[in-house]
């Protein structure tokens, strides 16, 4: 039945299109398909049949098989064939992960800049997030061996960029030890998994994915492998559903207090907030807790006004908030600028986490035109100038014309 609708459709795009097989007519086909998992509910993207975009995407392959962004989506369509979120991340196919990586690496290969539409990470990005999601899959499953393969494998095949590893370690510089490191997203998550995995890299830091608290598995290998405790049951948390119904609510750790919203509709919270919740209760402040970039402020559950800013991480501050000195961000924006000899400037998703740098020191230029600390601010643009030079690292239009103003008004 599916090849009969995967014919059928390409026997009308082809008629369409004059009888000549129209590539471009095709691949939006694949797209529109691609697309309608937008406006799925749960009970339908578990019956989203991926399989018709993968025989409309390979029948384009065999007219065009140069087709960069046709073999983009080929690479995703595998992906969601093999994973499609994290609650099934554990039981993963390293066959289906080779595919979808394969079709990354071409594209790589055909256009190393890729300038075709990205679902969400760039074909760079995803290959990391492939062997990644692979690697936690042995992971959890107690196979050591395999997941260091998988990290490994990633890396060889173009994953795991030298930039992204090294941000990453930052973020784990920042943290003090025995903290917990909450994060959000592939590119703040993944790499994380990277360096602990195969560098031993700052072990005593528990890396805690927000999203994966809302499926059924993470928390409990969270538990079993002593990365984190919480103040509930395993037993109670593996009955928690996936929307509980919640209204502006004042929740106490310790002496602190403070409000939590609704993270969903106005009218919810997810699984994860709850369990985020506990780990919370049952941490009571005793170790320091990290937020990674990436986060939206319902995510955080209202916790934003009590985190203190550390560049590349946000700290959880429960007391006033302390001023830093201009000469310790000085050296640590320095330190981090530094790695833009790392960067490959062929990654949407890498620029994008250097943007993450060098907007941070927007921010400090602000406050320091405010205070008219006007030397600092001088001395800060030596340092984009320097290793953050435009011609290699262009701004976006918006901050470009914010820097060029600055430049002016210090003239």
């Amino acid at each position: 039945m599916r090849l009969q609708i995967a014919t059928i459709l390409l026997f009308i795009i082809t008629t369409v299109s004059g009888q000549e097989p129209n590539c471009k007519v095709q691949l939006d086909s694949a797209k529109t398909l691609f697309k309608k998992e937008q406006n799925c509910s749960q009970e339908e993207l578990d019956k989203f049949d991926y399989n018709q975009i993968k025989d409309i995407l390979n029948n384009i392959l065999k007219l065009d098989p140069n087709n960069a962004e046709v073999r983009y989506f080929l690479g995703y369509t595998y992906s969601r064939i093999n994973s499609r979120d994290g609650r099934n991340m554990t039981i993963s196919s390293p066959i289906l992960t080779m595919k979808s990586s394969e079709e990354f690496e071409k594209v790589n290969k055909l256009t190393p800049k890729y300038t075709g539409e990205i679902i969400t990470l760039d074909p760079y990005s995803k290959i990391s997030s492939e062997w990644g999601s692979l690697g936690m899959n042995y992971l959890y499953n107690n196979k050591r061996d395999s997941a260091i393969w998988a990290f490994e494998e990633g890396k060889k095949r173009g994953g795991f960029g030298n930039f992204i590893l090294a941000m990453n370690r930052k973020m784990l510089d920042a943290c003090s030890e025995n903290s917990i490191l909450i994060t959000s997203g592939d590119n703040f998550t993944i790499p994380l998994w990277y360096l602990q995995t195969i560098e031993n890299y700052r072990k005593d830091i528990s890396v805690i994915n927000i999203s994966l608290l809302n499926t059924k598995w993470y928390p409990n290998y969270l538990e079993k492998h002593k990365i984190i405790k919480f103040d509930l049951s395993t037993q109670y948390i593996d009955t928690i559903s996936g929307v509980l119904p919640w209204s502006d609510s004042t929740i106490t750790i310790n002496h602190f207090s403070w409000k939590v919203k609704p993270s969903l509709s106005d009218h919810y919270i997810l699984r994860g907030d709850k369990i985020f919740l506990s780990l919370l209760k049952q941490n009571n402040f005793e170790r320091d807790i990290y937020f990674t970039l990436g986060f939206t402020e319902s995510s955080r559950l209202g916790l934003g006004d009590y985190l203190s800013t550390q560049i590349v991480i946000d700290k959880l501050t429960l007391q006033e908030k302390l001023k830093s000195e201009f000469s310790d961000y000085y050296n640590s924006i320095t330190k981090l600028l530094m790695l833009s000899k790392y960067v490959n400037v062929n990654s949407h998703d890498e620029l994008e986490s250097f943007d993450y740098i060098r907007y941070n020191v927007f921010d400090k230029l602000n406050i320091c035109l405010n205070e008219n600390e006007k030397t600092n601010a001088r001395e800060l643009l030596k340092l984009l100038d320097k290793y953050s030079n435009e011609k290699k690292y262009p701004y976006k239009p918006d901050a470009k014309k914010y820097l060029d103003s600055i430049r002016e008004y210090l003239k």
